[in-house]
């Protein structure tokens, strides 16, 4: 009988997660199952071989979370343009609908994170008493 690591399962879990985040990634970008299982199963291989060994702690601080080609879209996005930028980035209008609200909700966190309570956004009027 074989004893598994604590580190062992923690990293299993990780991968299986990166693998299964990635593949429904791929699968909201409109791509097929099998070229997103694929793909996904790519970035894990990738990342165990040319990571595999190193000590890497993963901060939370939302404001990486954005990436420059999201913020790309999103200074471009005028409200009325999701097709045309869908269009730029081959992606599906679903795709970038999602893409949109994920940024939006990412910004709102950021946002929400960085106000100390009872400190006012001086960008947002204050809500009524």
């Amino acid at each position: 009988m074989s004893v598994t690591s604590r580190a062992a399962v923690r990293r299993h879990e990780l991968l299986s997660d990166l693998f299964a985040t990635a593949e429904r990634w791929l699968l909201e970008q409109d791509l097929a199952p099998e070229a997103a299982s694929v793909t996904a199963s790519g970035l894990v291989d990738h990342i165990v071989n040319h990571w595999g060994g190193q000590v890497i702690s993963i901060p939370k601080d939302v404001r990486y979370m954005l990436t420059m080609r999201e913020l790309e879209i999103y200074d471009q996005h005028t409200g009325d343009n999701t097709a045309e930028l869908a269009r730029k980035y081959h992606m599906s209008l679903r795709g970038m609908n999602k893409l949109l609200n994920r940024i939006r909700s990412k910004i709102k966190a950021a946002r929400e994170a960085d106000a100390a309570p009872g400190q006012l956004d001086m960008l947002e009027p204050p809500e009524p008493l």
